[in-house]
């Protein structure tokens, strides 16, 4: 309201204020342009891997599915760093023999850590677990040898251990499960003929999947679905005749390593990385028009100047001006002043309220620059306008 009472007449639309109006216009759409932009590629964008490797200090011994047309019967070794008697029994205790399921028409056995781990330091310790098949059932035609499917899982997850496991009486293969689990379930399947020996050496994965959430959308810490899995590398090796003579098919099984690989799906952009963008853009044009037609507004319009600290700025203004409360004396009733004298009151006049105009309202400077008129002349005049908008400005927020 004040600078509206200060114009001297009705607002006039020129050329300079139609140049601002479309310049205001392009530049709001080239933001909303880059806004919708910016929206479908974070509404479109795929996650991305990032691959981490890390030293584990113990291998936890997985979770075995064997399974055989035929009946069949498992036994097992563990073999020791520091031990060498016999450890069948302590093995047998981690095995469930075959039973016959119906669903699927295979023996089922199966083999369970129950919390064993292979160490990483080879001094102690259990270093390699042996087993071998034996089939019961002797009428097996030439020509047709069984096939034992082995499938082996990470325990370390152990719920998805045991639906892994429980999949594998049915023939539905997780159908219902993603792609991806199946591929895991896939990847650590494999398959073991008649009289023959593997050596399977495992590495562990872990793989944590984003769960889709609304906090996910804004770029918040994500939400994971963690799935830990065995990959295998398996070597066909000789019959050793003291342990694996005598049976069907076995195998023998130790860690490859201990590192594991982590794979983290990681999301690369959010509505946060849109807003942050378009605000960043924002900043770029407005400096940009800055630059071009400088500010309109010489009161405070900041956010802290403008709602939490808002008295301040008047305040100190009121405090200035009531220094120049008293009329100058050149305006004074009844003064007698030459001309010399005159002149050197308006020139202390001027340069006072320069520097008060400077620091609290708008550096006037640029107002002298290209005046013809002469010096004498030219600050008489700007200092009787400015005093006369000071006075009102004072009458104003009194």
């Amino acid at each position: 309201m004040a600078c509206m009472k200060l114009k001297a007449g009705p607002k006039s639309f020129n050329s300079f204020d139609c140049c601002r109006v479309v310049t205001i216009a392009i530049f709001m759409g080239i933001l909303l342009f880059i806004l919708c932009i910016l929206t479908i590629e974070a509404y479109n964008d795929l996650p991305t891997i990032a691959t981490k490797y890390s030293q584990m200090s113990h291998f936890p011994l997985p979770l075995i599915s064997i399974q055989l047309t035929k009946q069949f019967n498992i036994s097992c070794e563990f073999l020791f760093f520091d031990f060498f008697g016999n450890t069948g029994d302590i093995c047998a205790k981690h095995v469930t023999q075959p039973i016959p399921n119906n669903s699927n028409g295979l023996w089922t056995g199966k083999f369970f850590p129950n919390g064993l781990s292979f160490p990483i330091h080879n001094q102690n310790g259990l270093k390699r677990i042996l087993m071998k098949f034996f089939i019961i059932d002797n009428s097996i035609v030439d020509g047709d040898p069984p096939v034992f499917t082995i499938n082996i899982f990470d325990s370390e997850n152990a719920t998805m251990a045991d639906i892994m496991y429980n999949e594998t009486t049915k023939n539905t293969y997780f159908k219902e499960s993603s792609p991806f689990v199946t591929s895991i379930f896939r990847s650590n399947r494999y398959f073991l003929g008649r009289n023959y020996t593997h050596h399977v050496r495992m590495t562990r994965k872990v793989t944590k999947t984003i769960v889709g959430t609304f906090r996910d959308c804004f770029g918040f810490p994500e939400t994971y679905d963690t799935l830990t899995y065995i990959t295998t590398v398996n070597y066909v090796t000789t019959r050793n005749a003291t342990y694996f003579k005598s049976a069907a098919s076995g195998f023998m099984i130790d860690p490859h390593n201990f590192v594991i690989e982590t794979q983290i799906e990681q999301r690369n952009k959010s509505a946060l990385s849109v807003i942050s963008n378009v605000l960043a853009v924002g900043g770029a044009l407005l400096t940009l028009y800055v630059l071009l037609f400088g500010v309109s507004s010489i009161k405070p319009w900041g956010v802290m100047q403008k709602w939490f600290f808002k008295g301040v700025a008047r305040d100190r203004l009121v405090k200035k001006l009531k220094l120049e409360r008293s009329e100058p004396k050149i305006f004074s009733a009844g003064s007698r002043i030459d001309n010399d004298d005159e002149i050197s009151l308006l020139k202390n006049e001027l340069i006072e309220l320069k520097e008060f105009l400077k620091y609290y309202v708008v550096n006037i400077n640029w107002l002298e620059e290209g005046n013809g008129e002469d010096e004498n002349g030219r600050i008489k005049k700007a200092l009787t306008g400015l005093i006369e908008n000071c006075k009102k400005l004072k009458e104003l927020l009194r």
